[in-house]
């Protein structure tokens, strides 16, 4: 499943909740605190907040986007490439891939733990 593929999953509100709880962890692993006010409700505040701790990030320790994506899993190139074609900045692209691709991994955990 391509990450353009999750839309479906992303607009009916399905998985925020483990998505949130996916984030958490993931950002951890990287000595980043995730703290979300919660319940998350629409994926606009998720996308929002991780926006938010993105731009922190670059600002501040640039090398920890990179570990995140190492992390979760998702390859420079495919962020390079996806660069190329968007017109979002940097933060906000990075961003989107960041939540739907942690959307993704909850959606193969839920398929491969039935």
């Amino acid at each position: 499943m391509d990450l353009h593929k999750i839309d479906t999953y992303i607009q009916s509100g399905d998985l925020l909740t483990e998505t949130v709880d996916q984030l958490e962890k993931d950002f951890l692993m990287i000595a980043v605190n995730f703290d979300i006010e919660k319940p998350v409700n629409f994926y606009s505040q998720l996308f929002e907040f991780t926006l938010h701790l993105v731009n922190v990030l670059n600002e501040r320790n640039p090398k920890k986007i990179l570990n995140l994506m190492y992390r979760i899993d998702l390859p420079e190139e495919k962020v390079q490439k996806e660069m190329k074609k968007t017109e979002l900045n940097f933060a906000e692209m990075l961003s989107e891939m960041i939540v739907k691709r942690e959307i993704y991994k909850v959606i193969l955990k839920k398929k491969y733990s039935s």
